[in-house]
């Protein structure tokens, strides 16, 4: 079953769930609800269907697109207002539909344990919502008998306002969120646990407030409008002067080098490299390329001897797979021939068919020399995966070694405005240790980041293949410029995607050829989206960290088996 298909059957089984509880075919709903892995989510979409049961439904979703969605909170006031329909459906249900109430807790069990269980980034938690997601996990606390836990009084305020009834009817659910809009998003010149602007405006009003003041950019660009104004007592007096000189300002090639070692080119080099990448949205970055490792990361070396048994038995086994690829692709080929051995099977055919070709001449296969990169996304969005990443990277290049395919490690991350490629192993390099030296921060700048990659790759020659592990959701802290009286944009979504497509596309055409490595925390359905949009058919969704060694191996055989004109 192809991934689009199970996709569609995923959709289906979540409307069908939608249906039956609403008791109404055929509605098409505007949200639909899935858990981690993709799969659907029984309890939220029978909440959904119990909406649509009891309240006027166009009704409400006229209130989010008109209201809702035009603030600049459009998605944690979305997300509030399902938190208080969930409250007030299942009160108004549970009377006739007892199991409802073990649905419940059974939903509420599973968050929590997904919670505690995915290994969140700093960067992550900078994009997550973090009201809302403390509300509904206080709420799942709830649900199973623990006590809440709020500490901030005035996210208990409004935890207990979005405590919605079973007797409200839709206007009264409408008018309590407006209530709590009223209440608790207001901005208040004196200090108080928040201090909040809420605007309801024109799209372009919204992004010229965004380009003059600080604010908080979310997942993706087109879904969260949203502006923080936090100001403390202590830095009042210079809210005005932040928000009218902001300049991004780029480090200097010696605090460069401090933070990330030696240039691994001379200054004119470097120039004329950040002169060529560095253009349209990237004019105002940089890139560093270092050849220092840095000091290996010990949590690195103690995940891999702590698994070193399994690792030496992988190794085995791939060093054997790519071996035996090697062998076979290297056999010559015998092809019928007028001249050269005879062939005891073909000279019937001179006697009957009068095909003078009964010998055989054997053909040497011609192969060219194979190169392997392994692209490593070295953003805090690795955070917690770190020392898995290192250790398969090294499984992968002692294999690599055993059979004579030369390979390099090279990881990459975005901080201050610098994107910077670090190698970890040269393809001269003999020794795999600096992959140990593999470390995780800041953002990730794919596009540019990946036009750069082929100055590492000048010495090469013949068949080049690119893996690149990542998350197909490329951020940068830095925004795109303005261009004429356009605002800034924010690198991430649809505009960073489609550059990091750009750029892909330019490495094929420069004969690299290329297979991403999908490994995400974002759910499966939506980070194979970006990655069919990005990179095509050449991805692989990588569940499991531990499997990378193994899945880049396959991939691996088929190209050398059938050699560089068969698609990766």
């Amino acid at each position: 079953m192809t991934y689009q298909s199970l996709s569609n059957q995923r959709q289906k089984r979540a409307l069908n769930i939608v249906w039956a509880v609403a008791g109404q075919y055929g509605i098409w709903p505007d949200f639909l609800a899935f858990d981690q892995n993709g799969e659907p989510d029984i309890y939220l979409n029978s909440i959904v269907g119990l909406v649509y049961r009891h309240y006027d439904n166009e009704m409400l979703m006229r209130y989010i697109r008109e209201q809702l969605n035009k603030s600049l909170f459009a998605e944690l006031f979305t997300e509030l207002f399902w938190l208080g329909l969930e409250n007030a459906a299942y009160e108004k249900e549970i009377s006739c539909r007892p199991a409802l109430k073990d649905l419940r807790y059974r939903h509420a069990k599973r968050f929590l344990a997904e919670d505690a269980s995915v290994d969140i980034s700093l960067q992550q938690l900078m994009l997550r919502q973090e009201l809302a997601h403390t509300l509904k996990c206080n709420r799942c606390r709830e649900i199973i008998g623990v006590p809440v836990a709020i500490i901030n009084p005035w996210d208990k305020r409004i935890y207990q306002a979005l405590a919605f009834t079973g007797n409200m009817n839709t206007a009264e659910l409408i008018a309590a969120m407006e209530n709590i809009i009223r209440s608790f998003f207001r901005f208040h010149w004196h200090n108080k646990p928040r201090e909040v602007i809420h605007f309801t405006s024109h799209a372009f009003l919204l992004n010229l407030l965004k380009k003059i003041w600080p604010f908080h950019q979310g997942y993706r660009e087109e879904q969260i409008r949203q502006l923080t104004f936090i100001a403390s007592a202590a830095d009042k007096g210079n809210s005005l002067k932040t928000i009218f000189n902001r300049q991004d300002k780029i480090p200097t090639d010696k605090e460069l080098s401090a933070c990330y070692g030696r240039s691994l080119f001379s200054q004119d080099r470097l120039a004329e490299i950040t002169s060529r990448y560095c253009q349209g949205i990237h004019r105002q970055v940089c890139l560093w390329f270092s050849a220092e490792k840095g000091a290996v990361r010990k949590e690195n070396t103690a995940y891999f001897h702590q698994h070193h048994a399994r690792f030496t038995t992988e190794l085995h086994a791939l060093t054997n797979r790519l071996q035996n690829a090697l062998l076979l692709g290297r056999q010559a080929v015998q092809l019928p021939a007028r001249n050269g051995r005879l062939t005891a099977d073909r000279v019937w055919r001179g006697l009957i068919l009068h095909d003078g070709r009964v010998f055989s001449a054997i053909e040497p296969t011609k192969r060219e020399d194979i190169s392997v990169m392994l692209f490593l996304d070295g953003s805090a969005s690795r955070q917690g995966r770190q020392s898995i990443i290192a250790s398969q990277a090294y499984l992968l290049t002692e294999a690599l070694r055993q059979v004579g395919i030369p390979l390099s490690v090279v990881s990459f991350f975005s901080q201050d405005g610098c994107t910077v490629l670090k190698r970890l192993k040269a393809f001269q390099e003999k020794s795999a240790q600096g992959i140990f030296a593999y470390k995780t921060q800041g953002w990730n700048r794919d596009g540019l980041a990946l036009r750069a990659l082929p100055e590492l790759w000048r010495d090469m020659y013949g068949q080049k293949l690119l893996f690149i592990l990542t998350d197909a959701d490329p951020s940068d802290e830095r925004s795109i410029p303005a261009q004429g009286i356009a605002l800034e944009k924010f690198y991430g979504g649809e505009p960073a995607c489609k550059d990091t497509k750009e750029a892909v596309k330019e490495l094929r055409q420069q004969g690299i050829q290329i297979m991403a490595l999908i490994n995400s925390v974002v759910a499966t359905a939506l980070v194979t989206k970006a990655a069919q949009h990005i990179y095509g058919e050449d991805y692989i969704i990588l569940q499991n960290l531990s499997n990378m060694a193994q899945k880049v191996g396959d991939v691996l055989e088929q190209a050398i088996f059938y050699g560089h004109n068969q698609k990766m």
